[in-house]
């Protein structure tokens, strides 16, 4: 099948390749598709694409063949998880770069175009991604300090909304709107570009996150070859943020704070790791009685956050224990429950 964009003068084969995990995507996959068509069209290189379909029980896989002859379709049979899907596609591609690409977010040729010759000119980098913004317009933060207890309180702690709001407010105003890239702990794996030979020494990501956190263990190790990890803000693409999650929104709330714990457990001792599981357990202990007072006055909401403390709880336990999984609820299935 054939899956070239524009030649490569001087190579037969695709300078970048984009992977993309899907599950259940079908109803969301054409303003995808479209952008990638237009990217092909307006790049100086050869693109190819390998989408990996994780059992998609809504007809994802046979939507895109016939969509896109263009694109090369990997079934494989199983939720297989966002990390062992990306890792089944970097294994087929076969560009001098390799892209991992949220099926929500939007390529453009400015931004892989850009990215791929500063990767190009930059052999330090070992990995690059790029601004992403809402459908609003507004940035979404995908480039993150290394993780510890402070940029848990400000990422993905109980005050995160508070926090996030903050800093569109402040971006909205004029601030932290730099262009220039930057060194950075770890990207969202929602767009990713690293060279071929540090795939090849550091491998794709490790499976047994099987969601979250993956990206930020991928970019620890990548890091810990001597690469800079860089987020480059002179480059931008829209990112609808219309995940799994929002399928399975309190198994993912789950999978969310094991994989933290799993990633302490992998890279972190002594007193730093004790601090983060501190920082953890605050966090979630502090959730139980603001989310049971919630369900009493929003009664519309009621049954999502009675869920949700019940979630917490089984995170108390789990970060007390220190084992992730304590409670390893099966992935969803084909019925995306």
């Amino acid at each position: 099948m054939k899956t070239m964009g524009k030649p490569d003068p001087g190579s037969g084969q695709p300078r970048l390749s984009v992977v993309t995990v899907t599950w259940n995507h079908r109803d969301e996959l054409e303003p995808y598709i479209t952008a990638l068509e237009e990217t092909r069209r307006d790049l100086d290189f050869s693109l190819e694409v390998v989408i990996v379909d994780n059992d998609s029980a809504d007809g994802t896989a046979d939507h895109i063949e016939e969509r896109a002859q263009w694109i090369r379709v990997i079934r494989s049979g199983r939720n297989a998880g966002f990390a062992e899907g990306c890792n089944i596609g970097l294994r087929e591609a076969t560009g001098d770069f390799l892209m991992l690409l949220n099926p929500d977010a939007l390529a453009t040729a400015k931004a892989l175009g850009g990215m791929t010759n500063f990767l190009q000119r930059h052999p330090r980098v070992g990995a690059i991604g790029c601004l992403l913004t809402h459908t609003d317009g507004l940035p979404q933060f995908s480039a993150y300090a290394p993780p510890g207890p402070l940029p848990y309180i400000a990422n993905q702690s109980m005050i995160y909304p508070v926090i996030e709001k903050a800093r569109k407010k402040m971006w909205s105003m004029g601030f932290f709107r730099g262009t220039k890239p930057r060194r950075c702990g770890w990207l969202m794996g929602s767009c990713i570009i690293v060279p071929r030979a540090v795939w090849e020494e550091v491998g794709g990501f490790d499976p047994s996150y099987f969601m979250y956190c993956e990206d930020t263990d991928w970019c620890h190790r990548i890091a810990a070859t001597g690469r800079d990890v860089v987020f480059h803000p002179g480059y931008t693409m829209l990112h609808a943020q219309k995940g799994s999650s929002r399928r399975a929104p309190e198994w993912c709330f789950r999978r969310v704070y094991r994989s933290n714990l799993h990633f302490a457990n992998m890279h972190m001792e002594g007193a730093g790791k004790a601090l983060f599981r501190a920082t953890m357990m605050a966090d979630m202990l502090l959730r139980i009685p603001v989310y049971t007072a919630l369900s009493l006055v929003m009664p519309g909401r009621r049954e999502f956050l009675r869920e949700r403390v019940r979630s917490v709880r089984k995170m108390v336990t789990i970060v007390w224990s220190g084992n992730p999984d304590l409670y390893n609820d099966p992935p969803p299935g084909r019925e995306g429950t």
